[in-house]
């Protein structure tokens, strides 16, 4: 196409005038960022360009040059923290896109064209290949951009992608350019002054997010749900995890059908969920046992098709709530399908193996690139009751566990799974100690969940935009490691 010749000295010629206009603007911004923290100017960054060649995208850098690059993700607790005082306005302001107009001249990237993917964004590059979209060099900004950039899932996202290298033209890159700076300059990630969520959930009148603790210990159990843990979770899954999880810091349990009648015992109130393997030609003994030993809840993860479910529901034949646990992208993708059956109780959405699934960096990723959106907008039109990954203690990780609460009361999920930094049972000498933390973790979650009830719109919109942010920073940080 004769003009993508044209484009390209378009470009070069724009991104030298604007490198030349802007000159003044990157000698202060370079002074501040010196001045400010020790370390380079500039942050690369591997990305995929014109015909999926990798190259570096330029940003001014952001976060200080202490930050952990070997520290295990779980011990780095606020990511906000590594982000130096300057590298707040460069993010708020975008300005720290500004080095990209070196990869303009160079000839890495286009000042309009879809938004370079990360090097391991395997599914939006594989949406894209669908469309030809990788025939085209990388934009500064993009049709995607304009047309709900953090609103839409990775599907929409290559579509509309897929829309402009269909009908590139002049007066397209014209239109694009000028509606980024009416709707993004002025806010990272928020594009056409559209309002980024909607609320699916009535708060004022719903009960609080059922909780549960993983768990083989009677003593330990017993603290949990007198402490108010609503569901005790032994996990006998054990088929292809150490395959899966064996490079990240998970907790891998091991768990027996025995350890299911020994819990039953003390617990009173608290319902007992058990986590079988993924269908198997012993499934049928295992599922049964479980039963007959005590399980409330019987949970099939790592399910890929509408078929293995099915059987699932048969083979538990009524006897058990039936709860799914969704952590394949292609449970994901037939989700209409799945959900169509008679017999789900609930599902939970795991979001550790389902962003490894999907190949993301971080498993909250998939609160905000439309994942979870998608399949939670399903099971609530379905009416299935469902939950969303774990959560931490108040006020700890990398993304502080009272913005995942609130997105949670947002989507109108009903449950999460204490995760092991809420509390590691494994490593306490004294059980007795056990109690108190316990007690506190989960009273502090319950008064975030009343001060939740008495948000408005705004304010999930403003936490969504925070969640955004968090998550970006991590992924980054995660990126600089790599």
């Amino acid at each position: 196409m004769f003009y993508l010749t044209i484009k390209r000295v378009l470009d070069f010629l724009l991104s030298l005038m604007g490198l030349i206009l802007l000159s003044p603007l990157f000698i202060i911004l370079i002074i501040i960022i010196k001045i400010d923290s020790k370390g380079p100017i500039l942050f690369k960054q591997k990305r995929i360009g014109r015909n999926k060649k990798t190259f570096n995208i330029l940003k001014f850098r952001t976060m200080r040059i202490d930050t952990p690059r070997d520290t295990p993700t779980h011990l780095l607790q606020d990511a906000d923290q590594w982000i130096t005082k300057f590298g707040k306005f460069l993010r708020k302001s975008s300005l720290d896109e500004l080095p990209q107009i070196i990869n303009i001249l160079k000839g890495d990237m286009s000042i309009v064209g879809p938004r370079p993917a990360l090097w391991n964004q395997y599914d939006l590059i594989e949406e894209r290949d669908k469309y030809n979209v990788h025939k085209l060099y990388p934009g500064l900004t993009g049709y995607a951009q304009i047309h709900g950039r953090d609103e839409v899932s990775i599907e929409e996202k290559a579509r509309l992608d897929g829309y402009y290298a269909q009908h590139v033209n002049f007066f397209l890159d014209v239109k694009v350019f000028f509606q980024t700076f009416g709707s993004v300059l002025n806010s990272r990630g928020v594009v056409e002054g559209k309002k980024p969520i909607k609320l699916v959930a009535n708060i004022q009148d719903r009960p609080n997010l059922e909780l549960m603790y993983i768990t083989n210990n009677p003593m330990v159990a017993e603290v949990a749900e007198s402490s108010g843990v609503d569901m005790i979770f032994i996990d006998l899954e054990t088929l292809g995890k150490a395959k899966r999880q064996g490079h990240i810091d998970s907790v891998k349990s091991n768990h027996s059908l025995l350890d299911i009648k020994n819990v039953k015992k003390v617990l009173k109130k608290s319902k007992l969920l058990v986590r079988v393997n993924p269908m198997h030609k012993d499934s049928k003994h295992e599922i049964d046992t479980a039963i007959n030993n005590g399980a409330d809840l019987i949970m099939l993860p790592m399910f890929k098709t509408k078929k293995e479910v099915r059987k699932f529901i048969k083979l538990v034949d009524g006897r058990a709530k039936v709860f799914l646990l969704l952590e394949t992208k292609e449970a994901m993708r037939d989700i209409e399908k799945i959900t169509s059956l008679k017999g789900i109780d609930r599902i939970h959405v795991g979001l550790n193996d389902l962003h490894l699934s999907l190949k993301k960096i971080f498993m909250f990723e998939l609160l905000i690139d439309g994942t979870v959106e998608k399949i939670t907008k399903t099971l609530n039109e379905r009416g299935i009751p469902f939950g969303i990954g774990g959560i931490a203690r108040v006020g700890l990780g990398l993304v502080p566990s009272e913005y995942i609460i609130a997105e949670h009361y947002r989507i109108g999920s009903r449950f999460a799974i204490l995760s092991r930094s809420f509390c590691d049972a494994h490593k306490a000498e004294d059980f007795n100690n056990l109690r108190p933390i316990f007690k506190e973790g989960i009273l502090n979650i319950r008064n975030v969940e009343q001060q939740i009830r008495n948000y408005t719109e705004d304010d999930f919109i403003k936490n969504h935009s925070i969640l955004i942010k968090k998550i970006n920073d991590v992924v980054e940080m995660k990126g600089v490691k790599k």
